[in-house]
């Protein structure tokens, strides 16, 4: 028998036995189930296998080592003996302030009526008022120094008519300067007040 005969009958025999074998159903296919992941497990297991670092506290500061002072001896001064000095107090009495002069009445009083009396001699009475019958008192201050020196003229009381006023304060203007104060008296300067009087007869 040829090879090429016996290669067609092998053919022809396996296509018979398998034709004639039962279909055979492949076996199902696995079905996939669904991956479920827990995320909280795998975080906590990820934390769980994380390893903290360990800190190292900082290495101490070494204090720098302090110089070697050699101390030197101090010497002690000697102090000073005390020196007493002897003062001599003196003793001085007390100053005894000179008491001032003694003012005298009488003259005082004979002084100021001179004044009053030289200011009379200097009063002029107002035309007008004398022509309109218009009389008045009044009180002049008058200050002077001890040579008689008129310092200030002032009215104190008013007469009741400007007319007369003025002729009061003119009065004082022309009576300077005024009598020289008297020797005896130690005031520097002197204050008086002068009644004038503007009267018809």
């Amino acid at each position: 028998m040829s090879a090429t005969l016996l290669i067609a009958v092998l053919l022809h025999g396996g296509l018979a036995i398998w034709l004639s074998m039962p279909d055979v159903v492949p076996p199902p296919k696995p079905v996939k189930q669904p991956l479920h992941i827990n995320l909280l497990a795998t975080i906590a297991e990820t934390n769980n296998n994380v390893v903290p670092e360990v800190v190292k506290p900082p290495e101490p500061v070494k204090p720098k080592p302090e110089p070697v002072v050699e101390k030197t001896p101090v010497k002690k001064i000697p102090k000073p003996e005390k020196i007493t000095e002897v003062v001599e107090k003196i003793i001085q009495p007390p100053q005894i302030e000179p008491r001032p002069a003694t003012l005298d009445k009488v003259a005082t009083a004979r002084y100021e009526q001179l004044l009053a009396a030289w200011l009379e001699k200097h009063k002029k009475y107002p035309v007008r008022a004398k022509r309109l019958r218009i009389e008045g008192e009044g009180l002049l201050r008058i200050l002077i120094d001890r040579s008689g020196q008129t310092r200030q003229v002032s009215l104190e009381q008013r007469t009741g008519n400007r007319w007369l006023d003025k002729a009061a304060l003119a009065m004082a203007k022309r009576a300077n300067p005024f009598p020289p104060m008297p020797e005896d008296d130690p005031r520097r300067e002197l204050e008086f007040f002068v009644p004038v009087a503007f009267v018809l007869r």
